[in-house]
């Protein structure tokens, strides 16, 4: 937090009194007032968006205990400190709220103030009515300091305070006179309670907005943040799709290096080849017309007698080839799953196949297949 732009509000002792309030800029108090209409007071028709809002609870709402772990580290220190005082709190604890300062010295006593929940509430929403969301809520006895061996005397809002070591009281209240006693008492001026307020707003002695009751920060888009995430997820992209069109070109032209070499090799059986397609073509019609390589009878009479031994029932009752290099066959069995089995196993192993179904006078399912590699 920073003091740069502030409001402090000094929250009243008394029911029927006012608030005091104090606009802060660069550590200096540029206007005062009393009552809630700081904003059109100040002219404004809200806080400045990193403005930074303290209010100054009543001296007499808020209970300090300094409690002592010296045989615990810091952050277990507070933790148990904190519960410490709310056992030794007026009330049940579920209706109070306690608050821890941050020293990390588990030499040095914790400083826990306690509140009631329900006043903590009321002044969370009296500041919402008059729009505002504190940054910190700080006791009042707070703002003076801690004398070692005498009392320190100073007026926040309507009250008059002192405080000693470890000890906190209204002037008025009647056992003040009794632990003062002949004690030095020093007077601090009223800048000096100004002076510990503003120091107040970046290091305060304590923070009452801990635990339920701490302030939930909104989420701000940064706007330079966004368009700087956008540039690089577009850049990321455009050199993505660089890569991609790269291997796309790179895929192609190897693609083309390879069809030309292939051309090139079967012009050698098919001259009159003028592409890759076109010479696979044309030595496909040399295979069938010579009943060689893969349009061969030997291939795919091997590839249907080895689907056949998948399924004994089937028969097989005439066995061709056409001039295209087709194998024709007709398969017989009692059944027509049997046969199902056998043509499978032909795409299995990598052969097209057509098929017609029938049944001869006996009952037996037949089928007409035709067997291409």
């Amino acid at each position: 937090m920073s003091g740069r732009d502030a409001l402090i509000i000094v929250l009243p002792q008394k029911a029927d009194a006012e608030p005091e309030w104090m606009r802060v800029i660069d550590q200096t108090v540029v206007q005062r007032g009393k009552g809630a209409d700081w904003l059109s007071a100040c002219g404004l028709r809200e806080l400045p968006t990193n403005s930074v809002s303290m209010l100054v609870a009543p001296a007499a709402a808020t209970t300090l205990h300094w409690v002592e772990m010296p045989d615990l580290p810091a952050r277990q220190g507070r933790a148990a400190a904190r519960l410490a005082a709310l056992d030794t709190s007026i009330g049940q604890a579920d209706t109070m709220a306690a608050a821890t300062d941050e020293q990390n010295d588990p030499a040095k006593p914790h400083l826990v103030a306690v509140t009631a929940r329900a006043d903590l509430q009321h002044w969370l929403l009296w500041s919402q009515h008059n729009g505002i969301d504190p940054d910190v809520i700080i006791p009042a006895a707070l703002l003076l300091p801690d004398p070692l061996e005498s009392f320190a005397r100073g007026t926040v809002g309507d009250t008059t305070l002192l405080r000693g070591n470890g000890i906190i009281v209204a002037e008025d209240d009647p056992i003040a006179s009794v632990l003062v006693a002949d004690a030095v008492v020093q007077d601090l001026p009223a800048d000096a309670v100004t002076t510990a307020m503003i120091g107040a707003l970046e290091h305060p002695a304590i923070n009452l907005r801990q635990g339920d009751f701490a302030k939930r920060t909104r989420m701000t888009v940064d706007r330079d943040q966004v368009v700087r995430i956008v540039m690089w997820s577009g850049f990321v992209a455009l050199v993505s799709l660089l890569i991609a069109l790269i291997a796309i070109i790179k895929l192609n032209v190897d693609a083309d290096r390879l069809d030309a070499e292939s051309l090139a090799i079967a012009r050698k059986v098919a001259p009159n080849a003028v592409d890759a397609i076109d010479a696979a073509t044309q030595v496909d019609q040399q295979l069938i017309k010579r009943g060689t390589g893969a349009y061969g009878f030997s291939g795919p009479t091997a590839g249907l007698y080895a689907a056949m031994r998948g399924s004994p029932s089937v028969g097989l009752t005439l066995l061709d080839r056409s001039q295209d290099g087709t194998l024709k066959a007709t398969l017989a069995a009692p059944k027509a799953d049997d046969i199902n089995v056998v043509l499978l196993a032909l795409q299995a192993s990598g052969f097209t196949i057509t098929a017609t179904s029938s049944q001869d006078p006996s009952g037996r399912v037949l089928a007409n297949i035709t067997v291409r590699p």
